[in-house]
């Protein structure tokens, strides 16, 4: 029976390929020894089909991710049976948050060893629940026709479904039977592409030259998902309308009609602040925001302003402010906006403009050159290559960039923003670098403790990495939370202190350390030829609490006088 098993996992194999399926994560094991042995013989036939090998299944899939984020491609994921499988449930999560195609390849024991004790035997039918659009159980190793016709159509059909509005991740669950060892260069089946389809809703089916006509309008970019920032870039500045630009959504370059400082003005400011501000219409792209600030604004100005939320979010929008949805390609609905010709007036665009360059100075003269946490986003933009990626991790460093990166060229920057979590940042970082010279990570010291192994996919493939570590030993983020007023616990339940030796990782990992205790330092440190670096900035978690406070103090006492002298 070995041949029928593989003729329909070639079958399989080359449906997955054909739906464009290239990049495959694998963490070897004994029950997928069928699928990545052909998988590897068909890609010493077709250049496009990579492999990556982690031994590490939870890094594996973060890498997967990273590679499905960065190209915009569904990528392929293959484990063993059991719990290797479970694995991927963070990475899938996230997935499904941040509207990744992830094709997920559990390989499985057979019916007859299910639920009767079997070694390596799990429940593994719809693994991760809700978290996958789709589920299925493929059966190769039935010598019936009709299943491998049907092998062929549901592998290309489950791909399909992964790039449906709004993409996710999917599971293919594969039940094996031993003997495992395939049939080694042997005939290849022939597959044709299956072509799906899907809907792409009308962008403007109402009439929104009525609704945008002579209004203030205000776009607020999210995080990207998919390619869309210079059409956005291109819309602003058609019609004279301001960006609040998250850090995210890659349109922060340098443009007049983008707005950096959103969040601390938002954040810092009075009634007469907001008042200032308010649209008549608010345009949002993107995930949701990394300001909780500007998402809080959206509920309050709800009720005066329509709301319109462009693009692949499933309606989602848990500030509950949007009151016109609209499903489908942001390309789209951008490209009819800008044929409306408007032709606004630029009068709400040059009063943002004002307060943002306002709010600019006075930011910088308020950090003052100060060597801080705060000042590691303005370094890090001043001081790396503009064809850089930057990939942020969660809690501290991308709330930072968030308020204190300028973004003066259009960079690619990436995070996982979906559920927000600190693990798997290492993995998925070291994906987005594949294929880019100059690739830089921030992270906080628990983070990347989290996911040391995702060093090693950088040993393995060589992928060029500057790892810039603030390292305040423990979550710096709670010391900004209420829980920070348990003294008697807080240390010991949210601190969590690790002692961890940066310099001990980056030799165990083969990367070059520095360690930078001033601003000077890590310019040079960034400057250096190292492809693979690890930079250690040292800092105190309770001083750190302090710098932020008091800078977002003033900055509020000065940003609300500037409107109110602007008012009189």
């Amino acid at each position: 029976m070995n041949d029928v098993m593989t003729t329909n996992i070639k079958i399989f194999l080359l449906s997955l390929f054909e739906q464009g399926v290239k990049n495959f994560v694998v963490s070897p094991g004994s029950r997928s020894t069928p699928v990545v042995l052909l998988l590897a013989e068909l890609a010493t036939q077709r250049s496009e089909i990579n492999i990556y090998i982690d031994v590490d299944e939870r890094s594996a899939s973060f890498f997967g991710l990273g590679l499905a984020k960065k190209n915009k491609i569904p990528v392929g994921l293959i484990c063993t049976s059991g719990t290797a499988a479970t694995e991927y449930a963070s990475a899938v999560a996230e997935a499904k948050l941040s509207h990744i195609p992830l094709v997920v390849i559990t390989s499985d024991r057979p019916a007859e060893l299910s639920n009767i004790g079997a070694p390596q035997a799990i429940n593994q039918n719809d693994l991760y629940h809700g978290n996958t659009k789709y589920f299925v159980n493929l059966n190769l190793q039935d010598d019936s026709e009709q299943t491998s016709k049907y092998d062929e159509f549901e592998s290309q059909r489950t791909v399909a479904r992964s790039l449906d509005y709004p993409r996710g991740p999917v599971q293919i669950n594969l039940p094996l039977r031993k003997p495992l060892m395939p049939i080694l260069d042997s005939e290849d089946p022939l597959v044709s592409k299956i072509n799906f389809n899907s809907a792409n809703y009308s962008s403007v089916v109402t009439d929104y030259k009525q609704i945008l006509a002579d209004k203030k309008v205000l776009i607020i970019a999210g995080p990207e998902e998919l390619d869309y920032h210079s059409d956005l870039l291109a819309l602003a500045e058609s019609q004279n309308w301001p960006i609040m630009a998250d850090v995210l959504s890659n349109t922060r370059n340098g443009s007049k009609y983008v707005i950096n400082n959103g969040d601390l003005i938002i954040k810092t400011g009075t009634k007469e602040i907001l008042d200032y501000v308010k649209p008549d219409v608010i345009l949002r792209f993107g995930g949701t925001l990394v300001s909780a600030s500007i998402s809080n604004w959206l509920k309050e100005v709800s009720s005066s302003a329509e709301i319109i939320y462009v693009g692949d979010h499933e309606s989602n929008d848990y500030t509950l402010s949007t009151n016109n949805f609209v499903a489908g390609s942001e390309k789209s609905f951008i490209k009819n906006i800008i044929n409306l010709n408007l032709n606004n007036s630029p009068a709400y665009l040059e009063k943002l403009i004002e307060l943002n360059n306002f709010a600019e100075r006075k930011k910088n003269e308020l950090q003052n050159d100060e060597f801080s946490e705060l000042s590691i986003p303005k370094i890090i933009d001043d001081n790396i290559a503009k064809s850089s990626n930057i990939f942020l991790s969660n809690s501290m460093p991308i709330r930072d960039f968030e308020n204190y990166y300028l973004g003066t060229k259009t960079r690619s920057i990436f995070c996982n923003r979906g559920a927000n979590g600190i693990d798997g940042v290492v993995s998925t970082a070291m994906a987005t670098g594949i294929g880019s010279e100059d690739n830089v990570l921030f992270i906080g010291d628990l983070a990347l403790f989290h996911d040391m192994n995702g060093l090693m996919m950088a040993k393995r493939y060589q992928i060029p990495m500057t790892i810039v570590v603030s390292n305040n030993n423990g979550g710096g983020i709670f010391s900004f939370l209420p829980q920070s007023k348990a003294t008697d616990y807080f240390e010991t339940l949210f601190g969590t202190p690790q002692d961890l030796k940066i310099a001990d990782i980056a030799t165990l990992y083969g990367f070059d350390y520095f360690q930078v205790p001033d601003k000077q330092q890590v310019i040079n440190a960034l400057d250096n030829d190292a492809k693979q670096k690890i930079i250690e900035i040292q800092s105190d978690r309770s001083i750190n609490v302090k710098q932020h406070r008091m800078l977002e103090t003033k900055f509020g006492s000065e940003i609300n006088q500037f409107v109110i002298d602007k008012s009189k």
